[in-house]
């Protein structure tokens, strides 16, 4: 497995790892690397150079601190995450894990992520991600459903309260989704456990390596889109950032599916790209659906088409916006913009159709 075969043990809506190849066409071999909207690090884990090089630096941030706490404990403590995460699809322990979290979450310890870079609950990175892996649809701890544990810990439906959970079945048609699914499930008869472990520990020690030196940070998107935390002391000594924009889609139909929705924060995003596309020292690449940011065109951007359609009547690109909504599969309507300073505008297209 190499640095840049690494993928995340979990699915996540709007990933971009078939676009990672187009992104890394148009930024090239950055000195310093941002990206804002974190998700899945689909395309930090395919950047095609070597990793953890002194004088580069890679600085990754999302909104959502239970997403930010489980790389953090991948990078820290990847054996412990994988401990907890390797467990069978249980329907009451994931309602039990479920609440566990969101009062986690609603503890105060997401304060703890923001005020202490170091911080992180192995545990809790470990049951979430066995979670997400193993329910159905959106809304893995969002906190908008109406069941709740009482006081003396029964699971009861009271009115939605911003931190209850939905009553549904988990994931029982195929035993579990994402790269996690086979630790979901016993291989055998015997020692399940002792035989699923291994693989799944060798994929979080692969994740906690490359990892090692990527600034992980929880919070607003325009935090890590400053001067000071763009032009790195490598970028004004003559180097180049790039930042990769993907934020939650401002196009219509594709709300309610991020647990950090915002139908302004794309357009905020693209006012920022705007502003700085002329900065010699930024190469920007921002992800978004189809004729979002046409002001970006008539700037000089470039407009890539990276979902291409498909082959034999079958989708075969993943990714983007996947086959959300009653419309059914959008991504033939996904698109990455590249800024005037980016490199091979026209080969990254190229190669896609190559």
């Amino acid at each position: 497995m190499t640095h840049f075969d690494i993928k995340a043990p979990f699915p996540w809506f709007g990933g971009k790892s078939r676009a990672a190849e187009a992104v890394w066409s148009a930024l090239g071999d950055v000195d310093h690397y941002v990206e804002p909207f974190a998700g899945s690090l689909a395309v930090l884990l395919r950047r095609p150079h070597k990793a953890n090089r002194a004088y580069h630096s890679e600085t990754v941030n999302d909104a959502d601190g239970l997403l930010v706490n489980f790389w953090r404990a991948v990078q820290a403590e990847p054996e412990a995450v994988a401990e907890h995460a390797s467990w069978p699809v249980a329907e009451a322990d994931l309602h039990a894990r479920h609440l566990a979290i969101l009062k986690w979450r609603t503890d105060e310890m997401l304060l703890k992520l923001m005020g202490d870079a170091e911080f992180y609950d192995a545990r809790i990175a470990g049951w979430w991600v066995w979670g997400l892996c193993c329910w159905i649809g959106s809304g893995w701890c969002s906190g908008k459903g109406a069941w709740i544990a009482d006081d003396d810990g029964r699971l009861v439906k009271q009115p939605k309260t911003g931190r209850g959970v939905v009553r549904g079945k988990p994931q029982i048609y195929d035993g579990g989704r994402g790269a996690l699914k086979p630790q979901l499930r016993d291989p055998g008869i015997g020692e399940p456990h002792s035989m699923a472990m291994p693989k799944l520990i060798k994929w979080m020690k692969a994740l906690c390596a490359r990892l090692r030196h990527v600034r992980i940070l929880n919070g607003d998107w325009s935090r890590v889109c400053t001067r000071g935390s763009t032009h790195t002391l490598p970028v004004r000594m003559g180097g180049v950032a790039g930042v990769f924009l993907d934020p939650p889609y401002g196009a219509d139909g594709v709300a309610d599916v991020y647990n950090h929705d915002s139908s302004t924060i794309a357009g905020d995003v693209a006012q920022w790209a705007l502003a700085h596309g002329d900065d010699p020292k930024l190469r920007i690449v921002l992800a978004g659906f189809e004729v979002e940011h046409q002001a970006l065109e008539d700037a000089g951007w470039a407009v890539v088409d990276w979902y291409q359609g498909a082959q034999g009547g079958q989708v075969f690109m993943k990714g983007g916006m996947g086959n959300k909504g009653a419309k059914g599969s959008q991504m033939h309507r996904d698109r990455l913009w590249l800024s005037p300073h980016c490199i091979q505008q026209a080969s990254a297209q190229q190669s896609l159709f190559a």
